[in-house]
């Protein structure tokens, strides 16, 4: 199954299921394509470069239960534009224990297709399994569970600009609008039915340019897309280790305003101002966790809405800019440390 759309400058991952009757066979991915790299299997002939994935022969004797999930292959897809709309021949096969090598009837045939605008500045962001929350304020609004997120999609840089704000929109609702480097800096006093607003125009227009995946829109993340944006890997407290500093983000009122987006070091995944600048809405309604492990979390129906992150405002301790800290308000509410930030990911209705 194809997990991500084939883009340019992205990872297209494919996830395979074994069968019943796989139990001690071992499985992989045969890609055919103008930019993978070549791999010789003997007796197999394939039009253009192969692409083996060497996870699959690690251990002839190594047993898989009927119809488990393997771990998804990848295959990295360069920003050229000489590979867009190239055909990705995508072929599963078995070996099994006495070496025997076949091809599986389920060829899939899949179409580069254009990604987000380099103007746009989007990260791309793989899949992956974390745990979502404090292990130190663990109480019923932050407990700790493990969450994965099955699926890759992108995320934005920076935090939406005024001057992105006013292109798609054509109004900029910012308190600092008139600052040093307004248009640089982060959009903010927009409420969340403004910034879905924002998203949904720029959905329309990158589809009309073509560069919006199938099945994927641009929208606000989920609060599990973003607190496994901000964490990026990491399990303290802050994506800066055990302690967060005033030369790391813009928090806690020492500017006094906000500051030009990516004016601080990105965090692993390059994502900056993930702890500070202006609070970030995301798409869930606020909910208590649901207990135990979960996949693609996402909570809507109720009558508010999350943000997450801290900000410039001198109410904003770094113990509010935490990874795992959760604030919530009314759709409709705006305010001057209050913004967003965007990603562009498979089809979710709030």
């Amino acid at each position: 199954m194809l997990v991500g759309p084939p883009a340019l400058g992205a990872i297209c991952y494919v996830r395979h299921v074994l069968p019943t009757g796989s139990v001690g066979h071992v499985a992989g991915f045969l890609w055919s394509g103008p930019f993978a790299g070549a791999v010789a299997v003997p007796g197999l002939a394939v039009n253009g470069v192969l692409l083996v994935d060497p996870a699959a022969f690690v251990a002839l004797g190594l047993t898989l239960t009927n119809g488990v999930d393997l771990p998804s292959l990848a295959l990295a897809v360069p920003y050229l534009p000489s590979v867009l709309g190239s055909q990705l021949d995508c072929q599963s096969f078995d070996l099994d224990l006495a070496g025997v090598f076949q091809l599986a009837g389920n060829d899939v045939t899949l179409t580069v297709v254009d990604g987000p605008s380099a103007t746009l500045n989007m990260a791309p962001i793989a899949p992956g399994t974390f745990q979502m929350g404090s292990p130190t304020i663990n109480n019923s609004t932050q407990p700790v569970h493990q969450v994965t997120l099955s699926v890759p999609f992108w995320m934005g840089k920076y935090e939406v600009m005024q001057a992105e704000y006013q292109s798609v929109l054509g109004s900029n609702p910012s308190y600092f609008a008139s600052g040093p480097n307004a248009p640089l800096r982060p959009v903010e006093q927009v409420s969340w039915n403004s910034a879905v607003a924002y998203c949904q125009a720029l959905t329309a227009t990158e589809q009309a340019a073509g560069r919006v995946p199938a099945g994927y829109q641009y929208r606000l993340p989920t609060e599990a897309e973003w607190e496994y944006c901000c964490r990026a890997g990491t399990t303290t407290e802050w994506n800066t280790g055990t302690s967060l500093s005033t030369s790391q983000a813009n928090f806690g009122g020492v500017i006094g305003q906000t500051t030009t987006v990516g004016s601080y070091a990105p965090n692993a995944f390059g994502l900056h101002d993930m702890h500070g600048n202006v609070r970030e809405w995301c798409l869930d309604s606020y909910a208590l966790y649901a207990p135990g492990p979960v996949t693609d979390p996402f909570v809507t129906g109720g009558p508010y809405r999350v943000f997450r992150g801290g900000s410039w405002h001198t109410y904003s301790t770094a113990p509010v800019c935490r990874s795992a800290s959760r604030h919530y308000f009314t759709p409709g509410y705006a305010d001057s440390n209050l913004g967003f930030r965007i990603v562009l990911a498979p089809v979710l209705v709030p």
